[in-house]
């Protein structure tokens, strides 16, 4: 997805950067912007609410889920190739793998606060941890 389609879903948005929006959470009764909300280079859209609410309340509230926050090929670029040429550099395996292990904690802080992951959101995770034991069994 991209950032403008989820910006134009939330109220009182104003831009805090380049790449960076404050906005009103729709998961609560927002008077002042505690949503902020950031879109990396790779086209995934980080959100924190400084109010405290779960980043899968926050989405629902505005009918989405957490795989709106990731491009629909994000994992391609960890698909693996027997041409040396074309292997990723470990900083770029490190970034891949950062954005792995966002996913898991935003989906293990989401099932903490008793938040039931969608089906959606439950084969993006399951990708995700694929990725990562491939990538441990690939430095092994």
């Amino acid at each position: 997805m991209r950032i403008d389609v989820l910006l134009d879903r939330l109220d009182r948005v104003r831009q805090a950067g380049p790449g960076r929006w404050m906005a009103c959470c729709p998961a609560h009764d927002d008077k002042n912007p505690s949503l902020s909300l950031r879109e990396l280079d790779d086209g995934r859209i980080l959100l924190h609410d400084f109010a405290g609410c779960a980043a899968a309340d926050v989405l629902s509230a505005i009918g989405l889920t957490l795989a709106d926050l990731y491009p629909d090929r994000l994992g391609d670029h960890l698909a693996p190739t027997r041409d040396r040429k074309h292997r990723h550099a470990a900083s770029e395996a490190l970034k891949a793998l950062d954005a792995d292990a966002l996913l898991v904690v935003v989906a293990a802080e989401n099932i903490a606060a008793g938040v039931a992951l969608d089906d959606a959101d439950r084969e993006l995770l399951a990708g995700t941890v694929s990725r990562i034991h491939a990538a441990r069994c690939a430095a092994t």
